[in-house]
């Protein structure tokens, strides 16, 4: 059964789409979302460079002259709705709340015949990848472990092993590098707001990791900025290159 808050998100994206398409108010949507998150939470250029965040402050306004002065009143609204959603779906687990919003309005019959992994097989595969000792060890030694998902799409598969690690008593936002790439910018958008939303700490860059070539700045998720991620990774950088450095000595 589709929430309420689901039901009302989608009935203001029908109220937008009046003189737009309603793929392109999802698409906006989920662009200006992204923008917002990412520029207020790093307003010091912590990890971001200042000519980055310049640029997409002005992406975010082009966009949003598009629409007439009470379309963009509709898209705070939105906005409410989607974290209502999430707060609410939280009780149970994790979901991928924008990926399930995407075909209930059939955009993967007009977007490249894409389809996103039900949440159900992402949580199947989240727990086939547990292995709480694991983690705990590594995170003791190195602060956390790293998560990387090289065909991310809207996040479903960081979402089911942030689900099996909850199961497993393991902490995600401090425990867990959640590191992803999608050679598709709408997919980097969509699965950004979720983990910024979440609350994961990650990191997100469009690529194509089969030729390894990035398109773009990457997305830092409010929480990696906010907790000192940069620094942890910094740190755990370090860790690695002096055991590195002992292992070549003892070689010789």
């Amino acid at each position: 059964m589709m929430g309420e808050h689901r039901k009302k998100l989608i009935c203001l994206m029908q109220e937008v789409s009046g003189k737009h398409s309603l793929w392109n108010v999802f698409e906006d949507f989920c662009m200006m979302t992204a923008l917002s998150l990412a520029n207020q939470s790093d307003l010091y250029h912590t990890v971001t460079p200042k000519a980055v965040w310049e640029e997409r402050e002005n992406r975010y306004l082009e966009t949003i002259r598009k629409y007439d002065e009470k379309e963009r009143m509709l898209f705070p609204q939105m906005i409410a709705e989607l974290v209502g959603e999430m707060e609410q779906v939280m009780q149970t687990g994790f979901r991928d709340v924008l990926g399930e919003i995407f075909h209930e309005l059939e955009f993967h019959n007009k977007w490249k015949g894409q389809f996103f992994t039900p949440q159900s097989v992402c949580d199947m595969m989240g727990s086939m990848a547990m292995d709480a000792d694991v983690i705990r060890k590594t995170a003791k030694v190195y602060g956390f472990v790293s998560l990387n998902e090289p065909a991310c799409g809207s996040g479903a598969i960081m979402l089911g092993f942030a689900n099996a690690c909850r199961d497993a008593g393991i902490n995600h936002s401090r425990q867990v590098l959640f590191i992803g790439q999608d050679v598709d910018e709408r997919c980097i958008h969509m699965a950004y707001i979720q983990l910024s939303l979440y609350g994961f700490p990650a990191v997100l860059q469009k690529m194509n990791t089969l030729s390894m070539q990035a398109y773009g700045p990457a997305w830092y998720t409010p929480v990696y900025v906010l907790d000192g991620w940069e620094w942890k990774a910094w740190r755990r950088r370090k860790v690695e290159a002096e055991e590195t450095e002992l292992l070549e000595m003892i070689n010789g």
